[in-house]
């Protein structure tokens, strides 16, 4: 029997629509030994959130929840605290003091705004598609990958979500190898982790994040990976995890990667 971690779920906290303890009550009948909660921190370089991201009154009760349910659950089920947090150039200071503030034991780096635009919005696809137009896909994706590379150098995060998320809506690069390579060489020289995701499997690209061509690159780096399923609701807590392991096993993965107070922990897939 393989490891069976999610460490990519989102709550009513943010963009969820369930709770911690039913995301809790969910895992523990699914056969989980651990998730982390890593509700949506989007701070903007003048210091205003994203309509669903946390906020510092919502933030202190979803510490406050994440720890009580870990409390409660524990011999049950391992519980950690996280936060997805958006890289946005101009935001690194505000971000330091967020981050400082509360005892986290991950943190996902993620990019979704590019030149201002929500790259996974519905209600702004039609920007994206225009960007594409004028200047073909693989424009974007130089950008998007040079906006991960920066994340990646902020030392703030511990793992990269959704390494190649600017897919989203159907698009694939003709190029970009050597983008993505930088990007992969700087993980692996920060020690980060790369987020392996169900997610893209419920989107119009219908792939998981990364690509195999950025994961079998990835495992020949060295670089460390972790699992998760962006799940919004219960429902989604388990969404296509064997063909996550799969995934993995294929690249050449044998183990997964945990945290605990932000250190990395190995795992033997199975």
């Amino acid at each position: 029997m393989f490891v069976k971690i999610n460490y990519h779920i989102h709550t009513v906290f943010s963009d969820g629509k369930s709770s911690v303890r039913d995301y809790c009550e969910a895992a523990i009948q699914k056969g989980f030994e651990e998730i982390a909660f890593t509700d949506h921190l989007t701070v903007f370089p003048d210091g205003s959130t994203e309509h669903h991201s946390l906020n510092t009154f919502k933030l202190e009760n979803y510490v406050r929840e994440i720890e009580a349910a870990s409390g409660e659950y524990g011999g049950r089920l391992t519980v950690r605290l996280g936060l997805e947090v958006d890289y946005i150039p101009g935001n690194e200071k505000i971000l330091e003091k967020i981050l400082g503030k509360y005892e986290f034991d991950i943190i996902i780096g993620s990019v979704h705004f590019v030149d201002n635009i929500c790259i996974d919005s519905s209600k702004q696809k039609a920007l994206i598609e225009n960007m594409v137009r004028e200047n073909g896909f693989d424009s974007l994706y130089s950008k998007y990958l040079n906006l991960v590379g920066e994340a990646v150098e902020t030392g703030f995060f511990d793992i990269i979500g959704h390494m190649d998320l600017v897919k989203i809506w159907g698009f694939n690069p003709t190029d970009g190898f050597d983008d993505e390579l930088k990007v992969l060489k700087l993980i692996g020289e920060k020690k980060l982790c790369l987020e392996v995701s169900s997610r893209g499997l419920r989107q119009p690209i219908n792939s998981i994040y990364p690509s195999p061509r950025i994961l079998k690159k990835a495992y020949e780096l060295g670089v460390p990976v972790t699992l998760g399923t962006d799940a919004h609701s219960v429902s989604e807590i388990d969404y296509s995890y064997d063909a996550l392991m799969e995934y993995i096993k294929t690249a050449g993965y044998g183990h997964i990667t945990t945290f605990n107070k932000r250190k990395p922990l190995e795992k033997k897939i199975e």
